[in-house]
């Protein structure tokens, strides 16, 4: 099927508008943003449907309405965050001509300050995940830099972990256990 010149040149404009460097910020917005809304919708949209229908009372219409309203908040949070997110890290680069890491703690959290700062059940749980998150980071990076002793994994010792992998290294391929 051939396309038909116009939209060819159509095409070919706008792929030639994305692959320029001065719209890449506003660009990585506009599709942070989207990615926001798609992801919210796939993560929340599943969970409402089982906790509304096993733990909530009303009607069928009132549990449709409860469902579609914990998504689209989830969703539209998730998308504003992103959107947020992103152009504080392109502000912050820009201001300063290069990127640094705490640009992405500083956008993070600002967008988290204005986007999560409402008290409801959507918040709470993006909040607590968050949350999670930023302590399992913090403990890892403790047992990297030697604060907290490596955990035990499933009652292995460190030294019997050790002498197990050596004995793969040196004794051919690990197999696989799928």
């Amino acid at each position: 099927m051939a396309v038909p010149p116009q939209l060819r040149a159509l095409l070919l404009a706008v792929n030639a508008l994305l692959r320029k460097r001065r719209y890449h910020a506003a660009l990585a917005m506009l599709k942070g943003f989207r990615n926001g809304a798609v992801y919210g919708v796939k993560i929340r949209a599943p969970h409402a449907l089982v906790m509304t229908f096993l733990f909530r009372s009303g009607s069928l219409q009132e549990k449709l309405w409860a469902i579609l309203q914990a998504t689209y908040t989830h969703s539209w949070n998730l998308a504003c965050f992103v959107f947020a997110y992103k152009g504080l890290c392109a502000l912050q680069s820009h201001v300063q001509g290069e990127t640094y890491q705490v640009h992405s703690f500083l956008a993070a959290f600002i967008g988290a300050l204005l986007v999560f700062k409402d008290n409801n059940n959507i918040n709470s749980q993006i909040n607590m995940y968050l949350l999670s998150r930023l302590l399992f980071a913090l403990c890892r990076l403790g047992v990297e830099k030697g604060y907290i002793p490596e955990p035990r994994s499933a009652g292995v010792s460190k030294k019997t972990r050790e002498r197990k992998k050596s004995r793969l290294l040196h004794h051919g391929q690990p197999r696989m256990c799928w």
